[in-house]
């Protein structure tokens, strides 16, 4: 084969063009010559940098052989044909940076603070004025449900039961309890329509209203409660003094220890009813006593989860006080099987899903949980994790990554546009024009719609199944199905293997990969691998379960 036409296959080959019998003849070629594999990698590194440079948007996959396990960002096929002739000149700049990080991924971590915005891709534009920050056992009216990290438009909200504590942008916080009725008007100001109501304001807040039926309190630094019930209608200050304004009445200061009421709006009276309501150390001392209660209902819960003979490995992430060895990740799995316990490698202990579970947070290009999952076959697959994502800094953000990428392994990942990507590839023989046969490898990639538009740094459950006799996979996010497909390269009877394998990172990429950085920007806190698909009912009883409230 000539330079020329080599050139040729390689350009037609990153920008998605190359057909079978191309596919064919760059796959002998590459396995003929070492020489070959040179210039291929080379140009795999160049793609990636003028990517990087240009701001080129991403275009959707397209599989050829020897493609890797995902899709890749093209650029221009002349610019290819001419690159491969620079290649040794571009290999003392830019790309002998590129191979340098390749074989130093802190370089990558360095210089990668987030991906390129696509022009395609809509800014998120949070419209609130506060926040749902925590909760405990949280039941509002009309079925409505948030969740922790939520942001609260203006308008009405009903807390049925349990509590919330709600964060005003204004950096004021309000305290619901059991059952009240407020309405959020903005940053700044907000009505008590019934029940009890909390408010701690800090310097920053000073001048945030709080409006009562028949009275208005503006806050100058303090924590007070009000009580509307029916008629009665009252504010009580606990720490600092607030502004009571009454129609008809003077505006009267009450200060800490005292109390006011609408229907005596002339004088203040001696003696908060602090044990009435929800103080922000009461509040911290009952959502520590729940999450208490929270750990050993999981964990007991979890008993019946890690005996199930189908797991492959389950990793609870749960730190033991007294362990000398810090980095161990133990496999929870009943009965134990101590060989395929995880080693943490750069990631770090931190706070899980509630305050009194304990996570792994992976963070920089280094980060990552190791394990070996040994060479046995499996008829399909379960992988089920929570985790909390708190940037997606690269195209590809690992979950599971097998080193390398041979037959019947599979590849777990977040994409940069929030999509949960799943992918198994094998080799299958064609008789191309009734030549000798040759392989050619089909990646099997199957996609969630966008779930992760931004970094919302809240928890997530995610799971994925795949069977190997139908070829169907199915994806799950926060127990719901959100994904069911069947892949066109799908054949029946090849089953999966995980071998040495990494929660978070990708160990050993496959050789000249243009994106072999992948490590994940976030938190996780469980992670099981099963031997076969789970249903639909047990992929939702996970999540249940493992909810922090």
């Amino acid at each position: 084969m000539t330079d020329a036409d080599f050139s040729e296959l390689v350009s037609r080959w990153l920008d998605g063009s190359l057909t079978a019998d191309e596919s064919s003849a760059l796959q002998d070629e590459l396995d003929r010559s070492p020489a070959r594999r040179g210039e291929f990698t080379d140009a795999c590194d160049l793609d990636a940098g003028l990517r990087l440079l240009s701001d080129t948007a991403a275009t959707e996959p397209q599989v050829v052989a020897a493609a890797g396990d995902a899709d890749r960002r093209r650029v221009a096929p002349w610019v290819i044909a001419t690159s491969l002739a620079a290649a040794v000149m571009l290999a003392v700049g830019y790309g002998a940076g590129l191979r340098a990080d390749k074989e130093a991924p802190g370089g990558f971590a360095r210089s990668s603070a987030g991906p390129t915005e696509s022009p395609d891709r809509d800014e998120t534009i949070v419209s609130g004025c506060a926040v749902l920050a925590r909760g405990i056992e949280a039941v509002f009216a009309d079925g409505v449900r948030y969740r922790e990290g939520d942001s609260l438009p203006p308008g009405r909200l009903e807390l049925l039961s349990g509590v919330a504590q709600i964060e005003f942008y204004s950096g004021a916080t309000m305290l619901l309890a059991d059952r009240a009725e407020v309405v959020l008007s903005g940053p700044w100001e907000a009505e008590c329509l019934r029940g009890r109501v909390t408010m701690h304001v800090p310097p920053p807040a000073q001048g945030f209203r709080l409006l009562l039926p028949g009275m208005k309190v503006v806050d100058l630094g303090t924590e007070f409660g009000v009580n509307v019930d029916g008629p009665d209608v009252s504010v009580h200050v606990f720490d600092g003094e607030v502004e009571a304004h009454v129609p008809g009445s003077e505006m009267r200061l009450v200060r800490e220890g005292e109390s006011l009421g609408v229907d005596d709006a002339e004088s203040t009276a001696d003696g908060a009813a602090r044990d009435d309501f929800l103080t922000a150390s009461g509040f911290e001392t009952r959502l520590a006593s729940y999450y208490e209660g929270r750990q050993q209902d999981w964990w007991d819960g979890m008993k019946e989860v890690r005996a199930d003979p189908r797991i492959v490995g389950c990793y609870l992430f749960r730190e033991w006080p007294d362990d000398r060895w810090k980095r161990l990740i133990n496999n929870f799995a009943i009965p134990r099987v101590p060989r395929r316990a995880g080693s943490a490698v750069g990631s770090r202990w931190v706070e899980g899903r509630w305050p009194t579970k304990t996570a792994m947070e992976f963070k920089s290009a280094g980060d990552r949980v190791r394990m070996n999952l040994g060479d046995e076959q499996y008829d399909g697959l379960t992988m089920a994790a929570w985790i909390r994502v708190d940037g997606l800094d690269r195209k590809y953000n690992a979950l599971l990554l097998t080193d390398g990428y041979d037959d019947g392994e599979p590849h777990w990942q977040i994409d940069e546009q929030g999509r949960l990507m799943f992918s198994v590839i094998y080799s299958e023989e064609t008789d191309a024009e009734n030549a000798k046969k040759k392989r050619r490898r089909r990646n099997q990639i199957y996609y969630s719609p966008p779930l992760f538009p931004s970094a919302d740094r809240r928890w997530r459950h995610v799971a994925v199944t795949y069977d190997t006799d139908t070829g169907e996979t199915v994806q799950y996010f926060d127990g719901r199905e959100v994904g069911r497909e069947v892949s066109e390269h799908h054949r029946p009877g090849r089953r999966v293997t995980f071998g040495p394998c990494e929660i978070g990172n990708w160990g050993i990429p496959s050789e000249g990969h243009a994106f072999p950085v992948r490590n994940f920007n976030g938190r996780i806190d469980e992670f099981i691998i099963y031997s076969e698909p789970l249903s639909g009912e047990e992929i939702a009883g996970l999540y249940e379960r493992g909810a922090a409230n």
